[in-house]
């Protein structure tokens, strides 16, 4: 079966998605199609369709966060924070986009992911700018390298044993250019903010006439759950470290930051419960949602299109060699972002038996984390437009360009370096 056949499904997917299609008709519409070419029967397909919710459903952090995030912007707790942190700034609101981005890249490499952090901080800039697409472009940027570089992550182990390194050597080697691309995140952020204003000006007026008569001491009261929370996401493990037991668990970050909630905020121990729950019904529904889309992918990987793609690259001259493979383990990742790991598994091993030093398979879990941040069923995709309160479709839109430009630049510095 040659490749074009295979690649079918995925085209009437990727059409289907930029026609502003629900993803699950798309999905739909690319397993049947993958069912027939590849003649799956419904037994295995059904199967396929079960593990990829139940798959979905089993990111249980990311649904904490998510909920915790809900419940402290009910509670005012996040612009609370945001207009205490204006007043400090004197109202540089640029400068705020720049360090939310900076804080999030923190969070993403410490936790080893991107989504669960999302949900806590795009709220928090959302409030202050809106929907500016360079700092959403910004945060995703510096999500995708931050989940693909940190020694916490699979991406990053999966990289290091292609090449035969140590994990936390090859995290080490990697660490130039996550620095790199988290000032070029914030600095991107920085530009847009400060370019266009922050997008939210009418409901502005009305924030800050109440605002205005909030002591300073009030504001930094009823943010304070909202700081915790910020902690604890970014700085758990450092903090379980420091005090030698593992105090800060997702557990525990709901525990504490709901009864800050309680004590330092308008809302009572009910509302605050109301608040935890309700918080949780987005990201299980989208869950949900992306678990069905996913096992139509997998449907397609079934008939092996992503392996075939992902064998372009041993047919290539050696010295685009890695160019290559960079360029088709961002393509796969568009489809198929939700598992970014899974895409590695496809493009690495050709690397691998060339021999390849381990920045070159950094550099290919880059481009895969690129990718990801265009694709409609990634978390952190999605907790981005929750976040700012837009469209999926739209995030994608406005992440494209810079995200491309990201790719580009990586494969430049790859080529030089390798």
């Amino acid at each position: 079966m040659s490749l074009i056949i295979k690649l079918i499904p995925v085209a009437a997917i990727l059409a289907l998605l930029f026609m502003r299609k629900h993803m699950l008709l798309a999905g739909l519409v690319g397993g049947i199609i993958a069912m027939i070419i590849g003649r799956i029967d419904i037994g295995t397909a059904s199967g396929m369709f079960i593990d990829g919710v139940a798959n979905m459903l089993s990111i249980t952090i990311p649904i904490l966060y998510a909920a915790a995030a809900v419940m402290v912007s009910e509670a005012g707790s996040i612009s609370s924070l945001v207009e205490l942190a204006k007043r400090g700034l004197r109202g540089n609101v640029s400068i705020l986009a720049g360090i939310v981005v900076l804080i999030q890249g923190f969070a993403t490499y410490m936790a080893g992911m991107g989504a669960g952090n999302t949900m806590v901080t795009a709220p928090l800039i959302a409030v202050a700018v809106g929907a500016i697409p360079e700092v959403i472009a910004g945060m995703a940027i510096v999500s995708a390298v931050g989940f693909t570089t940190s020694p916490a992550s699979t991406e990053t182990a999966l990289a290091a044993e292609s090449a035969g390194a140590d994990v936390v050597a090859h995290a080490i080697a990697m660490r130039p250019y996550t620095v790199l691309f988290y000032i070029l995140g914030a600095a991107l952020a920085i530009y847009g903010v400060y370019r266009k204003g922050a997008l939210i000006e009418d409901k502005e007026d009305a924030r800050e006439e109440e605002s205005d008569d909030v002591s300073s001491g009030t504001l930094l009261k009823r943010s304070l759950p909202s700081i915790a929370l910020l902690l604890m996401v970014v700085a758990g493990s450092s903090i379980n470290d420091a005090i030698g037991i593992n105090l800060i668990s997702p557990a525990t970050t709901i525990i504490f930051t709901a009864a800050l909630t309680v004590l330092l905020t308008p809302l009572d121990s009910s509302e605050t419960s109301e608040a935890l729950i309700d918080g949780s019904r987005f990201i299980l529904t989208t869950l949900f949602g992306v678990g069905m889309f996913l096992a139509f992918i997998n449907m397609i990987a079934e008939i092996g299109t992503f392996e075939e793609l992902a064998a372009i690259a041993n047919r290539v001259p050696e010295g685009i060699v890695l160019p290559t493979a960079m360029v088709l383990a961002f393509l796969i990742a568009i489809p198929s972002g939700a598992f970014a790991a899974g895409v590695l598994t496809l493009t690495l091993p050709t690397l691998s038996a060339l021999g390849l030093p381990s920045e070159a398979m950094g550099f290919v879990a880059i481009a895969v984390g690129l990718g990801t941040q265009v694709s409609p069923v990634q978390i952190n995709v999605i907790a981005l437009g929750k976040g700012f309160e837009t469209d999926v479709m739209d995030v994608i839109r406005a992440n494209l360009r810079y995200i491309i430009g990201a790719l580009i630049l990586v494969i430049i510095i790859a080529t030089i370096v390798v």
